[in-house]
């Protein structure tokens, strides 16, 4: 019997490769950031764009704000349901993104912008073509909202 081998553990051949080098980058002291990473050479060019551009939360909310007038403009009707799912969790996630960090931020709304406006339009957009008879509904809402209650002479809200 060898037991020059010992006990071997499970999965121990599987980390036998993994190497861990952490990296403490304290040259921005307000925002200490740590790496683990294997390609240590890209830190440099992380921190340069996380100081130019913003935080990676930044870059992805505006990945997901351009998403969102992207997909406004999609022709849903034509895509498969698989697709209409991915676009259905896409438009969950960022809900739910957006209401994590309400939650974390309480009363630091900073209440209704221009970008929200043109988000509103792009969805109406959006939901006129797919599904004319929604449309008509919010914006006779809109409408009785914005003048008092007033509709066209017809009944019906004017556009």
């Amino acid at each position: 019997m060898n037991r020059t081998q010992g006990y071997r553990f499970p999965f121990q051949d599987a980390f036998q490769h993994f190497v861990i080098n952490p990296v403490t980058n304290w040259s921005r002291f307000i925002n200490p950031q740590f790496f683990i990473s294997y390609n240590s050479s890209d830190v440099e060019v992380e921190n340069h764009v996380l100081e130019q551009v913003g935080s990676y939360g930044k870059q992805l909310g505006t990945m997901q704000d351009a998403l969102t007038v992207l997909i406004g403009r999609l022709p849903m009707e034509e895509l498969t349901p698989r697709e209409r799912r991915i676009v259905e969790d896409f438009q969950d996630m960022t809900r739910r993104v957006k209401a994590a960090v309400a939650d974390y931020r309480p009363g630091q709304d900073e209440g209704i912008t221009a970008a929200d406006v043109d988000r509103l339009l792009d969805g109406l957009e959006s939901l006129a073509r797919t599904d004319p008879e929604a449309h008509r509904r919010i914006l006779t809402r809109l409408t009785e909202r914005t003048n008092g209650g007033e509709s066209g002479a017809d009944g019906s809200a004017g556009r």
